[in-house]
């Protein structure tokens, strides 16, 4: 068995460092606005931290959308991203996503979310991401977004430092109204979800997540099932999406974390070049081992 849990926990943490990267913020009391504020990290992350040293791909898509023009490079950027690892980035780097698994890990009744509810993140991503920015030019994914209110809306609003430049402070008195409380809502919703099923962020919300689950199955690296597979259910109950490994390896949920691959019947393989090879023998379905 291949065990890499450690060494994805290694990485994962090196993505929330990477992000809350700005610690100067602690000093000048505004959020950085500097040559990598153009720059987008390949995860989904608030503009507004902070601490944060650069940009969150799904602001930059809005930003675009608002101002009516088509982000080609960063379009380019996610795609050659999906080409190579498909949503391997979900896995071993985002900050959401560890910060989802460890909260499942809370002692608490567990459910499956209904698979009706994968309709969301297409809204999410047409609607309130590009869409409602191209009409209103207002960032509405980014208005409530709980990840933005984990990370930006409540740390500056508790902080709320005085600006050394304009001489007021960060957030002036009566701009905090129904719109935080609404987010306040929402993101007390999604925690409770977090810790009762398997990162329903990644499934039902992030707009990121559901453009890289259309590169998994043509993406250079996937996951196969090997003929030999039992059925005993290993992958499965170690997935941290809940997939049915052996029934779609290449799911568009799979967010590539390879925790799958401690069972011996599920390997990485790289397709680049790759002669496609005859069907091999079916499934064993014996019942699990």
């Amino acid at each position: 068995m291949l065990n890499i849990h450690p060494f994805r926990r290694v990485t994962q943490i090196f993505g929330v460092l990477i992000t809350n990267a700005y610690l100067v913020v602690a000093f000048r009391c505004s959020i950085y606005t500097g040559a990598f504020k153009s720059v987008c990290l390949p995860f989904l992350y608030c503009h507004s931290c902070p601490s944060a040293g650069f940009a969150c791909p799904i602001g930059v898509m809005q930003h675009y959308s608002a101002i009516h023009r088509f982000p080609f490079f960063l379009v380019g950027h996610l795609m050659l991203i999906g080409v190579l690892v498909g949503r391997m980035v979900c896995g071993w780097v985002c900050p959401v996503g560890l910060a989802q698994e460890l909260l499942y890990k809370i002692k608490s009744p567990k459910i499956k979310l209904p698979k009706e509810l994968w309709v969301l993140p297409f809204i999410m991503l047409i609607v309130f991401a590009i869409i409602l920015p191209y009409i209103t030019t207002e960032h509405w994914f980014s208005k409530l977004c709980p990840v933005g209110m984990v990370v930006a809306g409540i740390p500056w609003v508790v902080w709320n430092p005085v600006n050394p430049i304009t001489g007021e402070p960060t957030i002036l008195p009566g701009t905090v109204g129904w719109l935080f409380l609404l987010k306040i809502f929402i993101l007390i919703v999604v925690l409770v979800l977090v810790v009762i099923s398997k990162r329903p962020f990644c499934k039902y919300i992030c707009p990121l997540g559901l453009f890289w689950g259309f590169f998994n199955r043509a993406s250079i690296m996937k996951l196969e099932v090997l003929p030999t597979c039992t059925k005993c259910d290993t992958c499965n109950d170690i997935c941290p999406e809940g997939i049915v490994v052996y029934e779609e390896p290449n799911s568009g949920e799979c967010v590539r974390c390879m925790e799958c691959l401690k069972c011996q019947h599920v390997k990485l393989v790289n397709t680049l070049g790759r002669e496609k090879s005859e069907p091999g023998p079916e499934v064993k379905t014996e019942g699990k081992a």
